[in-house]
């Protein structure tokens, strides 16, 4: 597949699109509503109509998945369009020109163009996997400030959210207008990711925006030299429920307040959340990491439990994703659920004892990796209540500290 041939055609048909949208503008609209601050007008579906006729022509046999008229089902084909014919419809809607169309071509789950254009300052943004960022045909790059005092952000609230439980998206707003040089919310996520791209901004942070929201402009950054995560630090792809984009320098610095800010951590009622740890015995030694993320220090591989998935499928996904280890599950060797063993949140783990084979390596939330004789565990620099976990695995094989 060509698909430099194809990003030339994908920008031919958004600028296309955008005269209409220009056209639009200075038009009366009819405006619906899709929620009670949620607003889409009669230019976000005949853009969405363009777009499809145009995607459709060019790459009949892939699918479309488009924010107004979203196809139902399961995604059928290994390339699928993720298009938002019109990212910023409130702004649009008050003459407010800070909108833009957003499309992005994906393979499986990651973006491999993305096209994202403000038809009203004509600043088209564009990218292709390997082939880096551009804008208006110019090579952009992400921001190299490194401290997060000097940094300004972008962020947006879910417009389906905001009204009923704001309480779970302002205290993270306040705790960066006051690490940062400011904060600004101007409702395109797609263009705050294009900014972050071409160094106007620093970071950006969002919960709950939907794929064609993001899927462009997460390759924008990440092809300008930034990096893209959810609120945790982990690999990013356009339907997670978080996300987390800056020029790289400042990232681990948004990850330490985001991890612990997630807005399902302030619902006013809720449930601890599952984890799991795992002691990873290689001869006579365990494996142990050092966190990239907040709280940092040495522990025991491990982490939280995806919905539908046993504890032990979870100790063997954690196990490889954190140390490129497969394992075998030797024992449970217990649960620990002290409300104060995570500085962050209320979790209940359980710990399996496990055999580990192949190569170790660190990565995920791995800063480090490095096995430890029994006899050499670093006590005084272990996290979270691991200490007490591993005197309890030495207490079980009759090995004194």
């Amino acid at each position: 597949m060509d698909f430099t041939k194809l990003l030339n055609q994908t920008i031919e048909l958004v600028r296309y699109t955008g005269e209409y949208l220009k056209e639009a503008y200075t038009s009366s609209l009819e405006i619906y509503h899709k929620g009670e601050i949620d607003l889409v007008t009669s230019a976000d579906l005949k853009s969405e109509e363009i777009l499809k006729e145009g995607l459709k022509k060019i790459t009949p046999s892939f699918q479309i998945l488009a924010e107004e008229t979203l196809a139902k089902g399961e995604i059928q084909s290994e390339f699928y369009w993720l298009v938002d014919p019109l990212d910023g419809t409130t702004n649009f809607a008050h003459k407010l020109p800070w909108f833009a169309i957003s499309i992005a071509l994906m393979k499986e789950m990651a973006p491999v163009l993305g096209v994202i254009y403000n038809p009203i300052t004509e600043e088209l943004f564009y990218a292709q996997k390997n082939k880096g960022a551009f804008l208006n045909g110019n090579p952009i790059k992400v921001s190299q400030e490194d401290k997060l005092i000097n940094s300004l952000l972008c962020t947006g609230f879910p417009v389906s959210k905001i009204l009923e439980k704001p309480d779970q998206f302002i205290p993270l707003f306040k705790k960066f207008m006051t690490k940062t040089q400011g904060v600004r919310r101007f409702g395109s996520a797609a263009l705050d990711l294009a900014y972050v791209a071409c160094g106007r901004y620093e970071g950006f942070w969002e919960p709950y925006l939907k794929p064609w929201d993001t899927a462009a402009g997460f390759l924008l950054v990440e092809e300008a030299g930034g990096k893209v995560t959810d609120y945790f630090g982990k690999p990013y792809n356009p339907f997670l429920d978080t996300i987390v984009a800056t020029n790289g320098k400042i990232h681990s610095q948004i990850i330490e307040i985001t991890s612990k800010y997630h807005p399902e951590y302030f619902k006013p009622y809720k449930n601890p959340f599952p984890t799991v740890d795992i002691i990873i015995e290689i001869e006579d030694k365990i494996v142990l990491i050092y966190r990239k993320n907040f709280p940092q220090g040495w522990a025991i591989p491990g982490g939280f439990v995806d919905y539908g998935e046993t504890l032990e499928h979870a100790a063997i996904r954690e196990a490889k994703e954190e140390t490129n280890l497969d394992i075998e599950i030797l024992y449970l060797l217990g649960c620990y659920s002290d409300p104060q063993r995570d500085p962050r949140f209320h979790t209940i783990t359980t710990v399996f004892v496990a055999k580990g084979k192949g190569e170790p390596k660190a990565q995920d939330d791995a800063k480090s990796l490095k096995l430890f004789k029994l006899n050499e565990i670093p006590w005084n620099e272990l996290v979270f209540d691991h200490a007490q976990i591993l005197k309890d695995y030495l207490k079980r094989k009759n090995v004194s500290r």
